[in-house]
């Protein structure tokens, strides 16, 4: 894979509507192109599959879709397609303001841990269809609108796959649960700049003991690990897909001092960035 100085960026590739759906079918998109070239989307893409398999990577992990089953990629999320054979489906690219806010916590709950699921839903692959013509024939506002409510339909219908198990899509959105997502929110956002947890207990109006015990109850985790991980994801991102030098991802994650960053990145990770990306590109070079 060839690398650059940056990691592609995808944006305004939406129309007004902000909803683009594909049919995939019969072999009709070349997979051996652009898409195999890592990058990154302003957007969520879904792929609802009714058969075949797809094999991709996002943000290191390797995923699988095969048979009847639907994954999700999140906007800044980096990922390329590696296989694909007889695969059947639909491509959804939506902007996120599509996303209520409880479906945005579940796909954020599941980001980086598990963003594929199996599915037996009919209705779900009849409503993608329906979406697929609308879209299609979308001239005026009536049409659009009957879009956007299909549109969240398959939303919560996706939603309810990835969250057939969690109770508090039963009870409701408790307050701790709405502060740690929002707390997730802000780290996705501000990490370059807001690397403490007290930056974001004050942005949240809460102490930064409260933040710790709301999110390590929620998340298993401690508030300073998320924030770590947001750090630590992007830097292996620019060491794996780009030509930049340890000094230059320090300074574009926002360290004045490179040797620190890599002192806090050999303490997390185990090894130095150089090793890090010696390891990954043997590993890359041996699956090619």
């Amino acid at each position: 894979m060839k690398k650059k100085s940056n990691i592609e960026l995808h944006t305004k590739e939406l129309d007004s509507l902000g909803l683009q759906v594909r049919k995939i079918v019969a072999n009709n998109v070349d997979f051996t192109g652009h898409l195999t070239k890592a990058h990154r989307d302003d957007h969520y893409v879904f792929y609802i599959q009714e058969e075949g398999l797809i094999e991709l990577m996002i943000d290191f992990k390797n995923h699988q879709i095969k048979d009847q089953a639907l994954f999700f990629i999140a906007p800044g999320q980096v990922h390329y397609y590696t296989k694909q054979v007889d695969s059947k489906g639909h491509f959804i690219f939506l902007n996120p303001s599509y996303l209520q806010n409880t479906y945005r916590r579940i796909f954020d709950t599941h980001q980086n841990i598990s963003q594929v699921v199996s599915i037996e839903n009919f209705v779900l692959f009849k409503t993608t269809e329906l979406i697929f013509h609308q879209v299609a024939e979308a001239v005026g506002d009536i049409q659009k609108n009957i879009i956007r409510s299909l549109a969240d339909s398959l939303m919560g219908m996706v939603v309810l796959e990835f969250s057939k198990n969690e109770n508090y899509l039963k009870n409701g959105i408790d307050r701790k649960t709405e502060l740690t997502f929002q707390f997730r929110q802000l780290v996705q956002k501000h990490f370059l700049e807001l690397k403490r947890p007290k930056d974001y207990a004050a942005l949240l109006h809460i102490s930064v003991p409260y933040l710790n015990e709301m999110v390590k109850e929620q998340t298993g985790c401690a508030s300073s690990y998320w924030i770590q991980h947001e750090i630590l994801l992007e830097a292996k991102r620019l060491l794996f897909y780009t030509q930049l030098n340890t000094k230059e991802i320090a300074f574009s994650l926002q360290y004045e001092d490179h040797t620190y960053f890599s002192r806090f990145f050999k303490k997390n990770e185990g090894i130095t960035p150089l090793e890090f990306r010696k390891n990954y590109c043997d590993l890359s070079n041996q699956n090619s």
